[in-house]
């Protein structure tokens, strides 16, 4: 799709949208872009970082993941030690 194209999608989704809630999140991911130097986060990770944040995306692809409350379970009997 070519930028224009792009650009009258996205004005008239944004034109359409009523959820004040993803308003608020479409705007604030935009002042982070431009904070940002017009870079998406990813593109600041080091190799490392990146390589963890893949196998940690492909682990949840697989749903080899723990709910929400197993999580804050396991983090509050590790903080209690």
């Amino acid at each position: 799709m070519d930028k224009k194209k792009l650009k009258e999608e996205l004005h008239q989704y944004i034109d359409n949208l009523e959820d004040e809630t993803a308003l608020s999140m479409l705007h604030e991911a935009t002042v982070e872009y431009e904070k940002a130097g017009g870079k998406d986060i990813v593109d600041q990770l080091t190799p490392e970082q990146l390589a963890r944040l893949q196998a940690s995306i492909k682990l949840a692809d697989e749903g080899k993941t723990i709910p929400h409350e197993e999580a804050l379970k396991r983090i509050e009997a590790w903080r209690s030690k």
